[in-house]
């Protein structure tokens, strides 16, 4: 598959363009997991970053709360505060839908306080 033209100059500018992309790539995928969030691997690049940016909003709600991130994590058997839990994906829910979700439970977070 060829690259647009724009990609192709990038890569022309900077020959380790791709190599810098899968590093931040792979530090996404690890971030993510480390949180307990479920991903495939096969997540395009925009939609692993909005993924990153929408945990880290509802961390940032959470912790706004005084809520403890440990203690209300996806895998605790209990936590504190079940709506402090980042909402677990789903096996058939694509990243985006996933993204609108945690987005909604952010927005309930800071209607709730």
């Amino acid at each position: 598959m060829s690259r647009p033209p724009f990609e192709e100059r990038q890569q022309e500018l900077n020959p380790h363009r791709q190599e810098e992309r899968d590093h931040a790539a792979d530090m996404a995928y690890s971030q993510l997991r480390q949180r307990g969030v479920r991903v495939t691997g096969e997540e395009a690049a925009l939609d692993l970053a909005a993924l990153v940016e929408a945990v880290e909003r509802f961390e940032n709600a959470v912790s706004a709360l005084g809520g403890d991130r440990m203690t209300n994590s996806p895998d605790s058997t209990q936590p504190d505060d079940p709506r402090l839990v980042l909402p677990t994906r789903r096996d058939d829910e694509g990243v985006r839908d996933y993204v609108r979700r945690i987005d909604r439970a952010t927005e309930e977070l800071g209607a709730s306080s």
